[in-house]
């Protein structure tokens, strides 16, 4: 017949257990990125049919050699954020984004925030576009 002090311990703690889950809980909660990414939405659209006549467009492009043109016209960060700032109907216009292949894609990113600093997210790019 097994000593009483066998049975006792054969018993098992769930102590150990416990502090186990504890420390994971603890390791996730420290690995875990609460704060909301920040993404790009972008939409595929057709054509310019879902486009409304009223709409006002602007035409930006990024060159390779870092130059920024505004519908046609060489510009710079500086007078872009004002142009976006006089914008009266940010919700009706669209920007059209060109950039050269070779640009760091930073570069359009920042431009992308700038225009969604004033509620414009109506924002197309093309990426592979040729420049005259």
């Amino acid at each position: 017949m097994p000593s009483r002090r066998n049975r006792r311990s054969g018993r098992m703690s769930l102590t150990p257990l416990i502090d186990c889950v504890f420390i994971l809980l603890v390791f996730f909660m420290l690995q875990t990125n609460f704060l909301r990414p920040r993404a790009i939405e972008f939409s595929q659209s057709a054509g310019s049919s879902n486009a409304s006549s009223d709409s006002t467009m602007i035409a930006v492009e990024v060159h390779d050699n870092d130059s920024i043109w505004l519908n046609g016209a060489e510009t710079n960060m500086g007078a872009l954020q004002g142009y976006a700032a006089g914008i009266k109907e940010p919700d009706k216009t669209r920007v059209m984004l060109a950039v050269d292949p070779d640009v760091i894609l930073q570069r359009a990113v920042d431009i992308m925030d700038l225009f969604n600093n004033y509620n414009i997210y109506n924002i197309s790019l093309a990426a592979a576009r040729r420049f005259e």
